[in-house]
Parts: structure tokens; sequence; C-alpha cells
């Protein structure tokens, strides 16, 4: 418009019409004045429309600007679309708080202290799988497949009743009904119920069990020559407690049962048995 398109240019342009509704604004711009509002009379006109619409006037669009509104609406579309439909769920427990929850297709998970589960809520029924850090019970319905991975390791199923148990390097599964398949880096290993896996020294040992449900579940905590350290960790998943454990008792093995019920009958019923001696001052052990 200012005289420095070449005469090619100017032809097409001129051509494709883009130009015509800037034109008709630039000429007309001078023209362009506000008239005065009149403030009561204009409350007095919404009041007598507020129960009906007010057509709004049409205003000529250039061609750019029609492609610009499509993007914004495919853009604003595709946004609600992720944020509504792919969000993350994410269900966490508090030190000593248990919960239970059931996922879209009817599978439920009782998750224990100090731990939580995560999935995408999208597609569940098409892909079932989870992300769990702690411990948790699963009561799996039958369907497609579902996937529980863990920092350590990943267990499939079809519809069973299983447990998962991870904290750093622990990792334990218990079988309780139907068929479980556990991978860990380049082994995997098929238990069914009444069969457990644990990893032990980078690799994976099947064993069996007797049990109908985890002990945790009913309030208690069972170790068969488990490392202290471990069963200090399940100690401060169940009670507020601080317990830096010196590294002279880092190797010693707990066998025994640990109920959830009072702190200091956990501390008594670990420490005292195992010949340890501390004392308990504001919720942190000390020891001697």
């Amino acid at each position: 418009m200012d005289g420095r398109l070449n005469t090619e240019e100017q032809e097409t342009i001129e051509k494709s019409g883009e130009l015509d509704a800037l034109k008709t604004v630039i000429d007309d711009i001078d023209t362009w004045k506000v008239k005065p509002f009149d403030v009561e009379a204009g409350l007095a006109e919404l009041q007598k429309k507020k129960s009906g619409v007010i057509p709004l006037r049409k205003a000529k669009r250039t061609h750019w600007m029609k492609y610009a509104a499509t993007a914004l609406i495919l853009i604003s579309c595709g946004l609600f679309w992720y944020l509504s439909g792919s969000n993350e769920i994410l269900e966490n427990t508090r030190i000593a708080e248990k919960n239970t929850i059931e996922l879209p297709n009817g599978s439920i998970v009782e998750i224990d202290a100090a731990s939580s589960i995560s999935y995408y809520k999208k597609d569940w029924e098409n892909s079932r799988e989870l992300v769990l850090n702690g411990q948790a019970f699963f009561d799996v319905t039958k369907g497609k497949p579902f996937v529980v991975s863990t920092t350590t390791a990943k267990v499939a199923v079809l519809g069973t009743q299983f447990n998962i148990k991870t904290n750093g390097d622990l990792f334990s599964v218990y079988c309780y009904e139907g068929k479980i398949e556990v991978s860990y880096k380049n082994q995997v290993q098929i238990i069914t119920e009444g069969q457990s896996i644990e990893l032990k020294n980078d690799e994976l040992i099947k064993s069996n069990h007797q049990d109908d449900a985890p002990d945790w579940i009913q309030g208690f905590s069972t170790y068969d020559k488990t490392p202290l350290r471990y069963v200090i960790a399940d100690m401060q998943r169940y009670f507020e407690v601080e317990i830096a454990l010196p590294e002279k008792y880092e190797q010693l093995q707990f066998t025994g049962t640990m109920t959830h019920d009072t702190l200091n009958s956990a501390l008594s019923t670990v420490f005292t048995t195992m010949e340890i001696n501390y004392t308990l001052e504001n919720n942190k052990v000390i020891f001697y």
C-alpha cells in the first residue's frame, strides 16, 4: 500500500483480495467517533433484555484471520482433551494411614501406609497400567492385562489377587489367586496361588506361602530372618517415629511379628527381643 511492491507482487496481492477489508478500514478510520454513553439508559436497556439474547454484530474478517481463529480453536480443543482425558490420577497415604480405592474397571486396591499409586484415566480399559511406590494389595477384575510398575520390577496379571511390596532394593510379590508374571531386568518368573517372589542378590527367588491375605491388612507384619533396616523402614511407615539405626546393627536380622497397635509395643517387640538398648524421647529412638 506504500508503493514498495513490484508490479508482479502488486498484481498478485490485488487479485487475492486480501487487502480490500484493510483498505476500507483505513479509508474510513478518520470518520470514526465514539458516541457519548448514557449509563442510566444503558442499564435500563440491559435490564429490559436480560431474559433474552442480544445479537452480536458480525465484523468482516480477512482470510488470514479465519486461519488464525481455526488454529486457536484446534489448540483449545486439544488442550481441553489433554487436561480432561489423559490427566494423571494419584492416590497416596500418609504415615499410619491406609486407604482402599476402586479403579475405573472395578478392580480394588488397598494401599498400605506411606505408599502411593498413580495411573492415567484416559483409555484405562485398553491399557490398565499403574505405578506403585510402597506396598499395596490388588484384587483385579478380569479383562485386559493389568500391569503394575515399580522402580524395581514389573508385575503383569489378567485377573487375580496379589500383594506387592517395594522399598529401595526390597521387592516382593505374593500371589493369593490367579497367575502373575514378574519381570526384572532379563529375568521373568511366573507364580500362581500360594507362591511368592522375592528379589535377593539381584535375582528373583520363588517360594511358597500359606497365607490367605497380606498380614499388614490385618494389622501386623511378620518377618523371617529379615534385615533389621527393612523392619525399621516398616516401623516408620506405621508410626510417627525417627529411627537412625547405628551401623553396628545394620547386618542383624529379625524374626518375629510386629503389631501396628502402638509404637511402644512395636519397639519392644523388635529391640527388646534382640537385646538392643534404646530409649524413646519425643518420638525419636536413641540407642545406647
